[in-house]
């Protein structure tokens, strides 16, 4: 009895060394990504992008690579330092608005220009036919996302914008360079600040309107801020991005590599840009329901506000070129298909 009971306790050793080493082996396998961004856990983009990224990527790894999304600025406040984040590896991954740094993506803002596209998609479409135009803004990241959203709106807190003589004084958050300047030419200020901070601003009347693509309606609650949205005015796309800092890139195995990119690139973006659209969708029908007035402005109005800002656009586009020392003009016409 002695033997045989010596003997099972020297099976049970075994047996739970070797659970162990298998336990130690799936730990050393297994791999959690960092993933930051600054809006709640509950914006488009984090259950339209995020989400369905890092359920996609486990389930194609065997769990052995997984993300933890850290919502509403965890990894650190601020929309502003998003690049950052990612380049010095506070994340492993980070959504981002290239606007905020716009010395560094100077040329992916030529999507931006008004009038070129119809929606999110086709501008997404654009900027992935031509990365190779743009690709070395990313040099110093590895670039998993790239992809727009549908034109901006006008959000108003009093006063309705129907033409361009609407616009004189009036604040206005802008969401990027190049509506900055044409808010300019249209006779209003530009305010540039987070979108986290528009509710407040408006509340509190230290700006008169928000431009912002129409998803940012039911993401910031504007509705409740603003009596007026002019749906049409000829505005600006935003652009987004989904970077991944390059040395957790490098770290990563050659099969795990392969599973990320069939997971991102043009997919991804795409994704992004329908997400876009279906919150925007969203927006401007709450914004209805909530009683506020969507207004179009008609063809004469339209022509009017073409015209008055062609001149700033022609300058934005040659100050871009002289900038990067390429022809601004061209990025834009390849952009556009011509």
């Amino acid at each position: 009895m002695r033997i045989e009971f010596t003997n099972f306790r020297q099976a049970i050793s075994v047996g739970l060394a070797s659970v162990g080493l298998m336990l130690g082996a799936v730990s050393v396998q297994a791999e959690e990504l960092k993933l930051a961004h600054f809006m709640p856990s509950m914006h488009p983009m984090d259950q339209g992008v995020m989400t369905p990224l890092a359920k996609q990527l486990e389930a194609a790894t065997d769990g052995e690579l997984t993300i933890r999304i850290y919502p509403s600025g965890e990894l650190g406040k601020g929309p502003v330092q998003q690049y950052k984040r990612v380049v010095t590896g506070v994340a492993d991954i980070v959504f981002g608005i290239p606007e905020y740094t716009p010395k560094q993506f100077s040329k992916t803002a030529m999507v931006h220009i008004p009038g070129l596209f119809p929606d999110g998609t086709a501008a997404t479409h654009a900027l992935w036919d031509n990365l190779d135009l743009i690709k070395d803004e990313y040099a110093q990241v590895k670039l998993l996302g790239l992809w727009a959203n549908n034109p901006s709106v006008l959000i108003t807190r009093e006063k309705p914008v129907r033409t361009v003589a609407d616009m004189q004084g009036m604040k206005i958050r802008t969401p990027n360079p190049v509506m900055a300047e044409l808010v300019k030419a249209w006779g209003g200020i530009p305010v540039s600040m987070p979108t986290t901070d528009t509710y407040n601003a408006m509340n509190t009347g230290v700006i008169d309107a928000v431009m912002i693509g129409p998803s940012g309606i039911r993401s910031y609650k504007l509705n409740e801020t603003a009596k007026y949205v002019t749906t049409n005015i000829p505005s600006a796309l935003d652009s987004f991005y989904l970077l991944m800092n390059q040395s957790s890139w490098d770290k990563l195995s050659d099969e795990h590599k392969t599973k990320l990119d069939e997971l991102a690139g043009r997919y991804l973006s795409l994704r992004g840009a329908q997400a876009f659209y279906e919150a925007g969708q969203a927006g401007l029908e709450l914004a209805r329901e909530s009683g506020v007035e969507l207004i179009q402005i008609d063809g004469e109005a339209d022509a009017e506000f073409r015209e008055t800002m062609k001149p700033t656009l022609d300058a934005f586009i040659e100050k871009v070129g002289q900038e990067k020392g390429v022809d601004g003009q061209m990025i834009v016409d390849a952009l556009a298909g011509n």
